[in-house]
């Protein structure tokens, strides 16, 4: 027979983790959501503690995030499967930092809608992963095999050569691909 944890309230009676679904509200939509709490079975005092009050903080942010438009945990879960990363590769390839995609896979903070419209994007193409794989220069890190963008394609792809002697290694720089010169159809750099 196991023990019952006891009151920390009243300490004589022992209490039962209870969930009770409660209405929310956010942003004007309304859900029901679990709440998990402990009750006395003597003073009926109820509390949630720490287990009881994470699970209460995830319920809450994947109605958030479905309110927000955003991709729920289990979302970002199967979008890293499809590619077979691990949450480390993931944060390194995404950004985010170590720890951001378990934090945004178990929906303990959710992500920036810059960072949900890259996962979207990634996830509706695999042309624009190996895109980013290579943009990022890790190639080696991820599968050996790709589909690479078709040549007919109007996503531009530029070239770097990695150790020139000449030149230090190329670093990713958006603002020099930004400006376009529309007469002579070249990018400025």
């Amino acid at each position: 027979m196991s023990a019952q944890e006891l009151c920390p309230i009243c300490g004589e009676g022992h209490v039962t983790v209870q969930v009770q679904m409660v209405e929310s509200e956010y942003k004007g939509h309304k859900a029901e959501l679990p709440l998990h709490f402990k009750l006395c079975d003597v003073c009926t005092s109820d509390y949630a503690g720490a287990a009881e009050s994470k699970l209460n903080r995830r319920a809450l942010m994947v109605f958030r995030k479905q309110v927000d438009g955003l991709l729920t945990g289990e979302e970002i879960i199967a979008l890293r499967k499809l590619y077979k990363l691990t949450q480390g590769q993931a944060a390194r390839l995404f950004g985010g930092g170590p720890v951001a995609f378990s934090k945004y896979e178990n929906d303990d903070v959710a992500q920036s809608e810059a960072m949900d419209t890259l996962l979207r994007l990634v996830r509706r193409s695999q042309d624009a992963f190996w895109a980013l794989v290579e943009e990022k220069g890790v190639e080696a890190e991820f599968m050996s095999e790709h589909t690479k963008v078709p040549t007919q394609s109007k996503v531009l792809h530029f070239t770097a050569k990695r150790g020139n002697a000449d030149r230090p290694d190329p670093q990713y720089e958006p603002r020099a691909l930004r400006t376009f010169s529309g007469g002579t159809k070249q990018w400025k750099q």
